[in-house]
């Protein structure tokens, strides 16, 4: 078969797949091939490969007429089925077939926004349309991003470094990680997640990196540490480890305040000028979920008397990671350290962020206390940096 003229077939093919026209002039634009093709020999091994498709049925040629006759104008579709089968390759229904018939049954489950994110995306390849910049010839990969998709839903990377999960789940320890620039928007499909547009921050979120980023904690606490027990309360000015390792914490004296802050420098700051029993902990931005398991495990363990704070940015990033954090603490009350604005704010809040802290200040809880405060006091955005630590 002719390489060429099984390339202008197939274009015809996929191009009547999209419910796009099901012609195919033979021009400089549309067939760049064909004209490029050298000499008169090579245009008839082409015509003769398409005369024999013509024969079975699959397509009609329509021709030039006088002295133009053997000039090829246009290549008409006649049967698609014919054309596919003639090529050897499967239609694009028949592709979404085949990924319906693994996805289906293993999505029954599946929350809300993940099955309207796979009907969406198995209606557009039966169309031959693409969906997560994928067709649905790429059926194993469509399936993939899918089934990574769906655990995730269910947890089932939490304490599990990316290639771990990738093993585990697909037996490849690439496969999720060259998936990840596809597995974003079908995220982000999940209100929970939309919000966050960086796919750093989101895989950070949801636990998709090559390893947990360490924990920087500072305080009077045991805990049991890769096996072994450990103190770290006179330990300054502050100890890192991997949090997917932490386990069974208890504070070795009277807790004072548990303080999370979001910024690195700050941290820095607050735990070498602050002296004091406080437990104080990076965030690192969003708190992966390793770390999460290590402040429900604090809420769990310290008692409900101890005040426990958070302190970053005044700024939308700053309210949604606030958000993030509080959740992780569903025993105590958390509330906002140095993020009320005391200081002066030079820059006003843009008309997106307004809009954003104004269904934050829906919510109830104290992150809708401090959108409102935020609001009534036509606050602006204020790095936490610039202010200096103090106790809360």
């Amino acid at each position: 078969m002719n390489r060429i003229a099984k390339s202008l077939l197939e274009k015809l093919l996929a191009q009547a797949d999209r419910g796009g026209r099901e012609t195919l002039p033979i021009s400089e634009r549309g067939a760049k091939e064909y004209f490029a093709s050298g000499g008169l020999s090579e245009r008839d091994r082409i015509h003769a490969t398409l005369t024999n498709a013509e024969i079975d049925g699959a397509i009609s040629l329509e021709w030039g007429k006088g002295a133009a006759a053997q000039d090829l104008l246009r290549i008409r579709l006649r049967d698609a089925d014919k054309l596919a089968d003639w090529l050897g390759i499967s239609r694009a229904g028949k592709h979404a077939d085949r990924i319906d018939s693994v996805l289906s049954p293993l999505l029954v489950y599946a929350p809300e926004w993940l099955s309207s994110s796979y009907e969406q995306a198995i209606n557009k390849w039966r169309k031959g349309k693409p969906a997560f910049r994928l067709r649905a010839y790429d059926t194993n990969t469509a399936i993939n991003l899918f089934r990574i998709a769906l655990a995730v839903a269910n947890n089932k990377q939490v304490d599990l470094d990316l290639r771990r999960f990738s093993v585990q789940l697909l037996n490849d320890s690439k496969a999720i990680e060259n998936l990840l620039g596809k597995l974003a928007p079908l995220l982000r499909s999940n209100p929970e997640w939309e919000q966050f547009s960086d796919n750093n921050e989101l895989f950070r979120v949801v636990g998709l990196e090559k390893f947990p980023p360490p924990i920087y904690i500072k305080g009077p606490l045991a805990l049991e540490y890769s096996d072994v027990q450990w103190d770290i309360t006179e330990l300054r000015p502050f100890v890192g480890m991997s949090p997917d390792l932490v386990s069974n914490l208890r504070s070795t004296l009277d807790v004072p305040y548990l303080l999370t802050i979001e910024n690195l420098a700050s941290f820095q700051r607050h735990v070498r000028e602050i002296d004091d029993d406080g437990i104080v902990i990076y965030s690192a931005g969003f708190p992966s979920p390793s770390l999460t398991h290590v402040l429900n495990r604090l809420d769990l363990g310290l008692p409900k008397t101890c005040p426990c704070f958070h302190w970053g940015d005044i700024d939308i990033g700053g309210i949604r990671i606030f958000s993030h954090v509080e959740k992780s603490f569903p025993n105590h009350k958390l509330s906002p350290h140095l993020m009320f604005g005391h200081h002066e704010n030079i820059r006003k809040f843009d008309d997106s962020a307004i809009s954003q802290l104004e269904k934050y200040a829906l919510q109830n809880d104290v992150t809708a206390a401090l959108a409102k405060y935020w609001l009534e006091n036509k606050l602006g955005p204020l790095e936490q940096e610039i202010l200096d630590p103090v106790a809360p």
